[in-house]
């Protein structure tokens, strides 16, 4: 709710939004470096270029979030309009930029891709609760309006702009929360060793479909069968949203069958 810190440092404001994105950043490169040694078993020379790839994979994604996000909202507004950007989208375009760049830049020996992308995605998920924090303090990805004691009024913001002295859902912050326990659950619960990233698909998939219906701010449009006051459903979070839930059941199904092919070898 407070969108600078810092005021006229060296003559530049500081946005909270900027500040906590770069600590999610900061804390999931080393969360990601930390695993890949210790419990990995990567060296640091392998760790570093592991790092490298994650970094350039980071500015493919923020590219294809704001390139997504633009194609919503053009569907919707009948003419290109680019601008904001989406989290699912970026997610989508670094994570594929990720495997691309593991294939065919990344050749030592040591190259288990499904171990490397669930450190990988433990440590955004990290990284994206801190980011919400910053959409919180922002005023963005704000909800609608509620009689509740959740209810928040922003000061600052598109939130304060939409809905000016008007309690809202702080739906930035029940993200964050959920993120946190989130990672929390994927970093040490050992059930869910190895299988990070269909949980992550699964889990992040359902709570995003579901928190879209108290999302205030303009989503977007992609084939809505219906309308309500402040937005238009399914938005294009829900799809993309389903197209996760989808992708992690069938990693998991795949991955039992695996394993029981496996036993029934051993058997034989």
């Amino acid at each position: 709710m407070y969108p600078w810190l810092l005021p006229d440092v060296f003559e530049y404001t500081f946005p909270m939004y900027d500040i906590m994105i770069m600590i999610g950043i900061f804390v999931m490169l080393a969360y990601v470096a930390k695993r890949l040694e210790t419990k990995d078993g990567y060296t640091r020379k392998q760790t570093n270029k592991l790092l490298l790839l994650l970094i350039i994979s980071l500015g493919v994604a923020l590219f294809s979030s704001w390139l997504v996000d633009g194609i919503f909202h053009t569907i919707k507004e009948g003419e290109l309009t680019f601008g904001t950007i989406t989290f699912i989208g970026g997610l989508a375009g670094g994570v594929l930029a990720y495997l691309i760049f593991l294939k065919y830049f990344y050749t030592e020996e040591n190259k288990d891709v499904k171990k490397i992308m669930n450190t990988i995605i433990t440590g955004v998920v990290i990284a994206h609760a801190f980011g919400r924090i910053g959409c919180l303090m922002a005023g963005c990805c704000y909800g609608i309006p509620t009689d509740s004691f959740l209810g928040v009024v922003f000061p600052h913001g598109d939130a304060a702009e939409a809905f000016p002295g008007i309690a809202i859902f702080p739906t930035q912050l029940f993200e964050s929360l959920f993120l946190f326990l989130l990672f929390a659950l994927l970093n040490f619960v050992k059930k869910f060793k190895n299988i990070e990233v269909e949980i992550y698909l699964i889990g992040y998939g359902v709570w995003r479909f579901l928190i879209e219906f108290i999302r205030g701010d303009d989503r977007g449009e992609l084939f809505g069968f219906f309308s309500t006051q402040y937005n238009t459903f399914p938005t294009p979070s829900q799809y993309l949203s389903l197209l996760m839930i989808i992708a992690g059941v069938v990693m998991l199904i795949r991955r039992k069958k695996r394993l029981n092919e496996t036993v029934m070898e051993q058997v034989n």
